[in-house]
């Protein structure tokens, strides 16, 4: 696993076609700017139950396009300070010798035999509430998860966002919140 700076985040994002936003008035960096009407969109609310939590974020893993790596970039961590605990991912983080504090290397490059890896990454972030994008090498598929407990699955291609509806709801339920948009 290699860590990323929000400049080299960004040059990654780039060179695979993902916009960046810089916003205004925040001390950090950019960020990826995933609204874009490119990407067909899945949302979902995020589960309470934490067994559930770790089964959406094993699923969601498992949705997005196989690719060399994935870019798992952090943000908002901070929201709600009362639901983390930074000793935690900082000692997940220091396992790979990083460290530097999330504040400085927000993205993690996970590789295809790091999925473990990866799945912990997007746990963590569901558990804290913490912002986070999932962006595959190849540059048409997403997954966004908020820290106002929502996410979505964005594709470029529209079959592919049509079938994970269809998954999303089957899996999550007819009392899922699911939709395309």
């Amino acid at each position: 696993m290699r860590f990323l700076t929000y400049a080299e985040s960004a040059d990654w994002c780039g060179e695979r076609g993902y916009p960046i936003r810089k916003r205004e008035g925040y001390i950090v960096g950019p960020e990826p700017d995933i609204q874009a009407d490119e990407f067909q969109r899945v949302e979902f609310a995020l589960p309470r139950d934490s067994g559930r939590k770790v089964w959406l974020a094993r699923f969601l893993y498992g949705l997005v396009d196989p690719s060399p790596e994935l870019l798992i970039w952090l943000g908002d961590w901070a929201v709600w300070p009362s639901g983390q605990h930074m000793p935690l991912f900082s000692r997940f983080r220091q396992s790979f010798r990083e460290h530097r504090p999330l504040i400085d290397a927000p993205a993690h490059l996970v590789a295809p035999d790091e999925i473990e890896d990866g799945i912990s990454i997007l746990t963590m972030s569901l558990f804290f509430l913490w912002d986070c994008h999932v962006l595959t090498a190849s540059g048409r598929d997403v997954v966004f998860v908020s820290h106002d407990e929502f996410g979505w699955f964005g594709s470029r291609d529209g079959s592919v966002a049509a079938s994970v509806s269809q998954q999303l709801k089957d899996a999550l339920g007819a009392d899922s919140s699911s939709k395309a948009v």
